[in-house]
């Protein structure tokens, strides 16, 4: 199967009434490091490095969520102070 995001010919893969079928020869295709998990009515097969992306990139989602909430809200004077720091900052890198 091909990487890097490119699609891959669907032709050998089967649908039948209980699901897609896939055949072995893709995942040994893949090699020997590939996860493969259920989530819900979906199979995801990934590589173990994508895995382990995936899962510090949702640590990341989670640990930014928590401390948005942990913080008080801004007043607005104060984003739009921090918009225009940046903004400036933006200018003078150009």
């Amino acid at each position: 199967m091909p990487g890097n995001g490119a699609h891959a010919n669907m032709s050998g893969a089967q649908y039948t009434k209980n699901g897609l079928l896939i055949p072995a020869e893709w995942l040994k295709k893949m090699g020997d490091d590939i996860n493969v998990q259920r989530a819900g009515a979906v199979v995801i097969i990934e590589s173990k490095q994508r895995l382990a992306a995936r899962k510090q990139l949702g640590k990341l989602v989670r640990d930014l969520r928590r401390a948005a909430r942990e913080l008080s809200p801004l007043e607005d004077k104060k984003v739009s102070a921090l918009v225009d720091e940046v903004r400036q900052a933006r200018a003078g890198h150009r």
